[in-house]
């Protein structure tokens, strides 16, 4: 596992009918994020690069880090801060060999088994987990982590004989769950409308970073 440092706080992009995917990182970094992940769906190719370039030059003004999701041809392309790749995307040894050691390279785990191979393998920077809650994102998951369900998870890896991965939990977290999710150990988490959808995102974020403080 590479040591890549690993911020608490992912920010994820969405569709949203009125804004852009680069308005929604220009947004949230000005609200004071320092990880942006680009999750672009149901678009060209040609496309999907132009909003990569236009993020990423965003991202470098406000010194955040920029990490695209399931595309490692455009994260290579664009010389992205790291992927995150799902579990049907490319595999994760390949995507070490292509972007080297010094990128970051997210997995996703729904239950523990999977989480425990990302572990084991040792090639990943950290774990996307979930689903905590029903999203808009991603409507066909049924299944779902509860609160016991994720201490126990940490506290089975933690007893693995190989380095502890860092866990992101995901799936429409809201400002209550945040507390009660990092004092099972978890390392941080991965956030969507929670940010897109706020009326005030500074205040949001303030919200959120005085959870973990």
């Amino acid at each position: 596992m590479m040591q890549n440092k690993i911020s608490r706080i992912h920010f994820i992009t969405q569709n949203m009918p009125h804004k852009t995917h680069p308005q929604l990182a220009l947004e949230a970094c000005e609200a004071g994020v320092d990880l942006v992940q680009l999750r672009l769906k149901d678009m060209e190719r040609a496309e999907m690069l132009d909003i990569a370039l236009e993020s990423q030059k965003i991202c470098r003004h406000f010194d955040a880090t920029l990490i695209i999701n399931d595309h490692l041809d455009i994260a290579l392309e664009i010389d992205a801060d790291g992927v995150h790749l799902g579990n049907g995307d490319i595999n994760h040894g390949i995507a070490r060999k292509e972007l080297g050691i010094n990128k970051i390279i997210g997995a996703t785990a729904y239950n523990e088994k999977e989480a425990k191979f990302h572990q084991s393998n040792g090639i990943a920077d950290y774990i996307g987990l979930g689903t905590f809650r029903k999203t808009r994102t991603k409507p066909e998951i049924e299944d779902f982590l509860s609160l016991d369900e994720i201490r126990q998870l940490v506290t089975n890896l933690e007893k693995m004989d190989t380095p502890t991965i860092p866990l992101l939990v995901i799936g429409g977290i809201r400002l209550d769950d945040i507390t009660p999710l990092l004092s099972v150990g978890i390392h941080g988490i991965a956030i969507a409308s929670l940010i897109n959808e706020s009326e005030n995102k500074e205040l949001t974020l303030k919200t959120i970073k005085a959870a973990f403080q």
